[in-house]
């Protein structure tokens, strides 16, 4: 089976923004068991939906969350 990464970023108008405040952190991915899959530092411009999409388009592993920051935004299991 393979997995899609779902990034939360993405949002309807009604939605809060979560990607502006934390767009220059390091994206960190991290497997079930809280282990470091993928981390890549923000680009200077920080990072945009379109970006985030793909870097993150090779992680096709179940069970993966992906954090900017501290702040989760996005997941294989949504």
């Amino acid at each position: 089976m393979m997995w899609q990464f779902t990034l939360l970023s993405a949002k309807a108008p009604y939605e809060p923004d979560i990607l502006t405040p934390v767009a220059h952190h390091t994206l960190t991915v991290l497997d079930a068991d809280q282990n470091l899959v993928f981390e890549m530092p923000a680009p200077k411009s920080g990072w945009s939906q379109w970006m985030l999409e793909s870097v993150t388009a090779h992680l096709i592993l179940p069970e993966l969350d992906a954090f900017l920051g501290e702040e989760w935004v996005g997941s294989t299991e949504i």
